[in-house]
């Protein structure tokens, strides 16, 4: 969250800050693109999102300087200048940490993080995705945007079952979405869609079945971060990468067991389509 940007919460408001980020392409046909996965890491409270970001950037403050290059640009500068260092003024080529760079033990320090708090994904297996939906990238987007809806819809459920936000009581819903991942056809849209199934339900006229409303009052705000500023959406990258390529093992060696002591902290999870 920058500087600039403020979200008041009253004492007993319900706010749910949802982060999400994607790993793999939506894609057919591509051996190793099976394995389409959205998701990331959700909060209750403003103070929470706010506590996590902190001590993720932290800790990626720590980590960060083994993957910096060309430490010789300035010369009055050190390599202990990464540490402290702003996307403006860095004076070296110091990547932002992203789940296919990690080493091992870096991947699992921020996983072991990220796990003390609610986690969710939604795992797309690609070959079984209709084959109209990869012919543009507006159905792609359209796509997304149906995997989007769902995996909110299921936190929301879950929330509710665990009595952990109250229905029957206004929510505040805010997606913070990585905008490099994003092709959707427009959040305003998007926005509304979710507002609709949430607040009102839906009917699915093909087969003739509805869907009740499980919110009596929800407002949606969805935001697209660059992700190099954000550390709760560069979290929800770690997350979705490290579920996606246990899935894609889970694939090839049909272990499931495997896959789900590797994925057992996870709050959520849908399987599409």
């Amino acid at each position: 969250m920058s500087k600039n940007e403020i979200i008041t919460q009253t004492k007993d408001e319900q706010i749910i800050y949802i982060n999400m980020d994607d790993s793999g392409r939506l894609v057919k046909g591509e051996p190793n693109e099976l394995v389409f996965v959205y998701g990331g890491v959700f909060f209750l409270s403003l103070k929470e999102q706010e506590n996590f970001s902190r001590q993720y950037k932290a800790l990626v403050d720590i980590i960060k300087p083994n993957y910096c290059k060309d430490f010789k640009r300035d010369s009055n500068l050190s390599e202990a200048h990464c540490v402290s260092h702003n996307y403006q003024n860095c004076k070296y080529n110091c990547p932002e940490l992203k789940s296919n760079m990690l080493k091992p033990q870096d991947r699992r320090r921020l996983l072991n993080f990220i796990k003390k708090y609610d986690t969710s994904v939604a795992v797309v297996s690609n070959y079984k995705v209709k084959d109209y939906i990869f012919d543009s990238k507006a159905s792609k987007g359209r796509f997304k945007d149906y995997i989007i809806k769902r995996e909110v819809k299921k936190i929301i459920e879950n929330l509710i079952s665990q009595n952990r936000i109250n229905s029957a009581q206004p929510v505040k819903l805010v997606l913070n979405l990585d905008e490099q991942s994003t092709v959707s056809n427009g959040y305003y849209d998007l926005e509304s869609s979710i507002k609709e199934e949430l607040q009102f339900g839906i009917m699915n006229y093909d087969y003739g079945i509805s869907f009740p409303p499980i919110l009596s009052s929800v407002t949606v705000k969805i935001k697209y971060k660059n992700s190099y500023y954000n550390y709760s959406v560069q979290a929800a990258d770690l997350l979705v990468g490290e579920v996606r390529h246990a899935y894609y093992n889970y694939l090839q060696n049909n272990d499931f067991v495997a896959y789900r002591k590797r994925t057992n902290f996870l709050n959520t999870s849908i399987y599409l389509p």
